[in-house]
């Protein structure tokens, strides 16, 4: 009986083993089955984005593995059963595979060939165009339809490279000489197809016949120089920025083979005319070496006796030749003696110049020439304003005193003037009352409201600048200002007639002094540079102004209404002035004019507005902002002093956090506190202020010593 519910019991054992056995094999058979039905949805964009869009599917996937078929060694994009995925094609045939990942590994995949096509730019128009002012340079400004970039070959050289350009741009291209070329335009967009066009385009070259002044920088102008006896003639740029000429320029080059009598002629379109007292030519000439030149006049209009004078080069570089037809002129040999040599004083007109350099001699060399002008001529009036570039205007400033005068390049381009211009320099001797005159042609008018004058002025000393006006047209009493240069390099000095003239000392008394408003006009304008002081030194002026005195200044302060005089007095080391927005970001990312603060390092460093209309803060408006500028962390503290009724001192203390442009609040109403003015007096206590104030301060980490540079705008009482 036992026996029997032994083998019983190990039936139920054995049994119930296959039972679990036969269960593990069944599940392992339904899991090892790949995914079936692999398909999947596509959509392909037809906005030339190359865009597509790919659901997949499959019975018994878990996941789906996409390779896109555009790069080698791909890695996959994994997508979850149900998802959406999007990829970018370039243009072209790519397999797509789709790999359907059943749970127990097994895959399934489904392959399609995808082919991308862009829409090929069509409708190419060149627009070539030559240029009204240049005939030497075109424009070339494409359009096409589906182009996002041209290529563009202006076949002039070989092997050219294009120049690539985006759609709605212009290229502009400067041919070096006058020909026919092929401008061949092509077209890129999305697509790999390109379309191109060529154009052929003549440039004839400069055709204006040269006259006098002849400069060799007018690329209109046809600067034909006929050469003989072995001379060679072009023009090029200025090989040598000094001396008389160090302007960078075209220069006419001569080239001698070393002959006798080599040289060439300039065909005028316009003859000289010696009928006037205009009979002086003056030449900027550049040699190395000692040399006679020689200018000579031919092609009388009503013929003329040929005439000729010579000058002398030092071999020093550039030099001014001067010619005088009127006191050395002298006749010239035609085809017998006929008087040469003689003295002549041409007075009629001449279509043809003549050079010769080291006519007789045998020099060799290459040598240039510039600014060949008959003085006198079309002469311009010297007037208001001044900018001593004009060619055509005589710059003279009569010196006194010792001091001297002569117009040279910007030697700094810097602070208010950086600009590369001519500027008039003065050379004081370190003497009492040095200056100089302008004999204008047309007379200052105080007339009118424009009773201001305006020099942007360089010095690197602090010294007093009296602009002077003598030689009333009719009669009107001499009178004077001075401003106050703080010897920070170029500045720009007001000279307020209108409010701040005097009377100036004549022979006697006379009212010196007094206050005087000029309504007249005057013909002359004198400058005294430390007129009562001996300070020596070179200083320089340019942009000599006439305008409407300047707009009071006042909150809110910007910095770019140029009638406004934006002088911000510096104390303890610090130096200011108005300069271009510099960083066009963050909370001031327009351009325009900003103040700029330098502080050297110490202590306490600042400026301060004297404004024209004091702060109010009677009413509710206590709330003073500021646009500034930092790149380090600083506390900025704003103070405002000069109480119209004796109101006590106080200020506001704000943080930068050194993000560059911030703005920065001051709120006098909650945070103003009483200023130290000569002692304690409650310094620190809270304070609101409920007057008026005519002079704001700021001082830019006034305790510390942070050096550097900071901007300031669009100062604002809110």
């Amino acid at each position: 009986m036992k026996s029997i519910k032994q083998l019983i019991a190990l039936f139920l054992v054995v049994n119930l083993f296959n039972a679990c056995t036969q269960e593990e094999v069944s599940y392992a058979l339904q899991d090892v089955s790949a995914p079936t039905n692999v398909e999947a949805s596509f959509n392909v964009a037809q906005d030339d984005s190359g865009t597509v869009t790919v659901t997949p599917t499959a019975a018994g996937a878990s996941a789906f593995r996409i390779y896109w078929g555009d790069v080698e060694n791909e890695t996959p994009e994994d997508v979850a059963p149900g998802e959406t995925v999007t990829h970018v094609y370039g243009e072209g045939e790519f397999t797509l595979r789709i790999v359907a990942v059943g749970p127990s590994g097994l895959t399934s995949e489904l392959s399609r060939i995808v082919t991308i096509t862009f829409t090929a730019p069509s409708n190419l128009q060149p627009n070539i165009s030559v240029s009204e002012t240049n005939p030497f340079e075109i424009s070339v400004a494409p359009a096409a339809d589906n182009a996002t970039v041209f290529d563009i070959y202006y076949g002039d050289v070989e092997n050219e490279e294009p120049t690539t350009i985006m759609a709605g741009e212009t290229a502009t291209h400067v041919y070096a000489a006058a020909g026919i070329y092929p401008v061949r335009v092509v077209a890129r967009g999305a697509s790999a197809t390109t379309i191109e066009v060529t154009e052929e385009v003549e440039i004839t070259g400069a055709d204006d016949p040269v006259s006098l002044p002849i400069t060799f920088d007018d690329p209109a102008v046809n600067y034909a120089f006929g050469t003989f006896n072995g001379a060679s003639f072009e023009v090029v740029d200025n090989p040598d920025l000094s001396g008389a000429n160090a302007e960078a320029s075209k220069v006419g080059a001569v080239t001698n083979a070393g002959v006798n009598w080599e040289g060439g002629a300039f065909n005028l379109g316009t003859p000289v005319d010696f009928s006037g007292d205009n009979k002086t030519i003056s030449m900027k000439f550049w040699s190395d070496v000692p040399l006679p030149v020689l200018l000579k006049f031919e092609g009388g209009v009503n013929d003329e006796r040929q005439n000729e004078v010579t000058a002398s080069h030092g071999g020093t570089g550039w030099e001014i030749l001067t010619f005088n037809f009127a006191t050395d002129a002298v006749k010239s040999f035609i085809d017998g003696s006929q008087g040469v040599g003689e003295p002549f004083v041409p007075t009629g007109q001449y279509a043809t110049m003549v050079i010769f350099i080291d006519g007789p001699g045998t020099t060799a060399g290459t040598f240039y020439m510039d600014d060949i002008l008959q003085e006198g001529a079309d002469a311009e009036a010297l007037e208001l304003p001044i900018s001593f570039d004009n060619p055509a205007v005589d710059y003279a400033f009569g010196t006194f005193n010792g001091a001297s005068y002569e117009v040279v390049d910007n030697p700094d381009l810097s602070g208010t003037n950086t600009v590369a211009s001519k500027v008039g320099a003065i050379m004081n001797a370190g003497v009492n009352w040095e200056g100089g005159a302008f004999n204008l042609g047309n007379p200052v008018d105080f007339s009118g409201e424009d009773k201001m004058i305006t020099i942007n002025f360089w010095s690197n000393v602090p010294v007093p600048v009296l602009l002077k006006f003598e030689g009333g047209v009719n009669g009107e009493r001499q009178n004077e200002v001075t401003a106050t240069h703080g010897g920070t390099g170029w500045e720009v000095l007001r000279f307020n007639f209108a409010s701040d003239a005097v009377k100036s000392f004549i022979d006697g008394t006379q009212g010196v002094g007094e206050p005087f408003v000029p309504t007249g006009q005057y013909a002359t304008m004198v400058i005294f540079v430390d007129g009562p002081g001996t300070t020596a030194g070179t200083f320089y002026m340019d942009d000599i102004t006439q305008i409407i005195p300047s707009e009071p200044l006042a909150l809110p302060i910007s910095f770019d209404n140029a009638l406004v005089s934006y002088d911000f007095g510096t104390f303890n080391g610090a130096s200011y002035e108005v300069v271009d927005n510099p960083d066009l970001s963050g909370a001031n990312a327009v351009a325009s004019k900003v103040g700029a603060i330098t502080n050297a390092g110490v202590n306490w460093e600042g400026g301060a507005f004297n404004l024209d209309s004091p702060v109010d803060f009677s009413g509710s408006n206590k709330t003073i902002s500021v646009l500034f500028w930092a790149n380090t962390p600083v506390p900025v503290l704003l103070k405002f002093e000069g109480g119209v009724n004796g109101e006590r001192e106080n200020e506001v203390t704000a943080t930068h956090g050194g993000t560059g442009w911030e703005v920065l609040t001051f709120d006098f109403a909650n945070d103003a506190v009483k200023s130290f003015i000569d002692g304690t007096q409650g310094v620190g206590e809270p304070f609101v202020p409920t007057g008026q104030y005519a002079t704001m301060v700021i001082f830019v980490d006034g305790p510390g010593t942070t050096a550097g540079t900071f901007y300031m705008d669009d100062i604002t009482q809110q």
